[in-house]
């Protein structure tokens, strides 16, 4: 990975996020992807964009439209493989910048070597979604129980080879986590963590148990996507090894 082109690089992850995380309705406009999903997430209800800005006249107009009829804000992920000047063009058409983040990345070995056993957690692993599974994410994460259906759908619709983990301890479970591998790469996602648990080691296991399986199904590398401030995370990614690939941040229409 370390001699390989960065911009080729970033291209290829944002390429296999892609089907990490699909959408439910994708509209291809030019080299661009518009995403909907009930909007549910932003990965999964913006434009993504790579490649050159779209030639057809009045495109903006079209992407708004596309989002309004859905009833979601029109959004857009903008990488550091977006046109340059698309972000600017955005912020004067009064689209909000939201969730700086990052893509980090590394070998699967280099996170092995960073990470060890501990027989204190019983890890439960399936390669396809059920509904335990989504609704401890959702209790986990806080989110709102109406989001059930969309999340079922998004996870349901992977394509490439898939893993999800539950982590017991004290018999219920305190942590799940996904990953998905394409290419020689593993997607580690959905890492959560009970709050009253935390400190533990219980997302080391995660990203153990996660990284592991990649391995056994080709992978050679593993990239997760982390919040700009979310520093504990970041700081916990860096002590496993990942280093940061690109960044990443999203342009929301904000209503006046």
């Amino acid at each position: 990975m370390e001699n390989e082109n960065d911009t080729d690089l970033i291209y290829q992850i944002e390429k296999l996020a892609v089907n990490a995380w699909p959408s439910l309705i994708q509209m291809d406009l030019e080299n661009w992807r518009l995403r909907a999903a009930f909007g549910v997430t932003k990965r999964a209800n913006s434009v993504h964009t790579i490649g050159p800005m779209p030639e057809k006249e009045g495109w903006l107009a079209s992407v708004e439209q596309f989002y309004q009829e859905k009833s979601i804000s029109p959004c857009f992920y903008i990488s550091d493989v977006s046109p340059p000047e698309l972000d600017s063009l955005l912020e004067t058409k009064g689209y909000q910048k939201l969730d700086p983040s990052f893509i980090m990345g590394a070998s699967c070995m280099k996170v092995l070597q960073n990470t060890f056993p501990n027989e204190a957690f019983t890890i439960q692993s399936s390669s396809e979604i059920d509904a335990d599974w989504i609704h401890h994410f959702i209790r986990l994460s806080e989110s709102s129980p109406d989001n059930y259906e969309a999340y079922s759908q998004i996870l349901s619709a992977i394509k490439p080879v898939k893993n999800f983990i539950s982590i017991y301890t004290e018999g219920k479970v305190v942590g799940v986590g996904s990953n998905v591998v394409e290419n020689g790469w593993g997607c580690i996602s959905n890492i959560v963590v009970d709050k009253n648990y935390r400190r533990r080691g219980i997302a080391v296991q995660l990203i153990k148990q996660l990284t592991e399986w990649a391995v056994m199904h080709d992978a050679s590398h593993v990239y997760l996507q982390v919040i700009g401030e979310n520093n504990p995370a970041r700081k916990l990614y860096d002590k496993l090894g990942l280093h940061m690939i690109s960044g990443y941040h999203y342009r929301m229409l904000v209503e006046s």
